[in-house]
């Protein structure tokens, strides 16, 4: 994928300058000539309204081009006609006027607005086009370098996940995108890491992302497109292209370093260490109490993407079986619609509900995973176990599930409706 470069005109130069409204010496006359409107509900007004109003969301707040205070800007009514001048003396009073003023009203600057560069050259701004052309440049060049910057922090190590949401398309929930300064990213979906690169760029005066990545199989087809940013709080992306709606959430670590049999950050006890950040964990957190007895699911279907017995994989397993439960008819409060000897509970369904330590990212551990348990944990009487089988989120086949029989550490293929076999969640951080 070609990487474009958008060269905006020279008023790039206006990045972090900063300007004077008008002139604040009360002792020469104002001569208001014929003045320049800026009206309410305008594109200008409103970018005006942006760089004097700081909100949570970066795509609506520009900082790059700051008015020096005091100064003075001049109101107009629905006839033209001069009301008054207004001295301003910073962001929040500049930002009230704009919200507060009659839709009727205008404002009007005074040009030229002019400013001292950093190689010593003054600089015009010398009408409302020039102003709003400014103003544009500025706020997308620091939008995208704001959004380009997300992953330099030497105290935190981020990704973006997928969350699963109850109700939707959850088809890609549990993936993991991993992206460095240079906007090359990696998506871990199951059980694959897949490369390749995102940018951030304006169309039509709207903000997008690109992504690219290499292959052609459903998961690239899956992602490879231009979406909209439709929501960017800089912790959530809200993505979407004509057909498909994404949404991604940034998950942050401190580097908190923890050991084995420690309490982790979510309450639960820490089984197991990978030794780095990859993929968008590093520790796995086991809850300290087993969950509700209940079925693993569905005595007559097959789940192909539950079938994964890796370190790592027990979180997309689990979706999985809920992905599958939830696509057949009612099968919740009607079982039969699978078998007669269900009884429509889904333990995985159950622990992607489950809010534990206020995190709810909770999930039924992988075969392997659920071993580790039993190996770093339950075998020094940590953790809370009993010596009974716990179900795995590996499928086996069509009827069967694996579990570990928490007695010996052996794997067991039950029926996926046994009786009486235990589940505790997992959490990967």
């Amino acid at each position: 994928m070609k990487k474009f470069t958008i060269r905006l005109s020279v008023m790039l130069l206006l990045l972090f300058a900063s300007f004077s409204c008008t002139d604040m010496d009360d002792n020469e006359p104002v001569d208001f000539g014929t003045p320049v409107f800026i009206e309410t509900g305008s594109e200008l007004f409103g970018l005006l309204q942006t760089i004097t109003s700081h909100g949570d969301n970066p795509v609506e707040n520009t900082v790059c081009i700051d008015f020096v205070y005091p100064c003075k800007v001049f109101v107009y009514d629905a006839d033209s006609v001069f009301i008054e001048e207004v001295v301003l003396t910073g962001d929040i009073q500049f930002s009230n006027l704009l919200t507060q003023l009659p839709l009727t009203h205008s404002i009007s600057l005074s040009y030229p607005i002019q400013t001292t560069l950093p190689d010593g050259t003054v600089f015009s701004v010398n009408n409302n086009t020039e102003l709003k052309v400014a103003l544009d440049s500025c706020s997308r060049e620091d939008i995208i370098s704001y959004c380009d910057g997300l992953f330099t922090s030497p105290t935190t190590v981020c990704f973006w996940e997928v969350p699963y949401i109850p109700g939707a398309n959850n088809d890609f929930a549990g993936a993991v995108f991993t992206v460095d300064p240079t906007n090359t990213i990696t998506l871990y979906h199951h059980n694959t890491v897949y490369n390749g690169t995102w940018i951030f760029l304006y169309l039509n005066n709207e903000l997008h992302l690109n992504i690219s990545l290499a292959g052609n199989d459903a998961t690239v087809q899956g992602w490879n497109y231009n979406f909209k940013v439709i929501t960017f709080t800089g912790d959530l992306f809200e993505l979407q292209t004509p057909t498909i709606s994404r949404k991604l959430v940034k998950d942050c670590s401190d580097l908190t370093t923890y050991t084995i049999g420690q309490t982790g950050p979510s309450g639960g006890i820490i089984a197991y260490d990978k030794g780095s950040y990859t993929n968008g964990w590093r520790y796995i957190e086991a809850a300290t109490a087993d969950s509700a007895i209940e079925e693993w699911g569905c005595l007559s279907g097959q789940i192909t993407n539950a079938q994964f017995d890796q370190i790592g994989t027990g979180y997309q397993n689990t979706v999985a079986i809920a992905n599958y439960h939830n696509g057949l008819t009612n099968y919740y409060l009607n079982p039969s619609v699978c078998s007669n000897l269900n009884n429509g509970t889904v333990s995985a369904k159950t622990a992607l509900h489950e809010v534990i330590g206020l995190e709810k990212d909770w999930c039924i551990p992988s075969a392997n995973e659920l071993q580790l348990i039993y190996t770093n944990l339950h075998t020094i009487t940590l953790g809370n176990f009993t010596n009974t089988n716990y179900w795995s989120s590996t499928e086996k086949d069509v009827s069967k599930a694996k579990c570990i029989d928490f007695s010996s550490g052996q794997i067991v293929n039950l029926d996926k409706n046994s009786a009486l076999v235990k589940t505790r969640l997992v959490r990967f951080f």
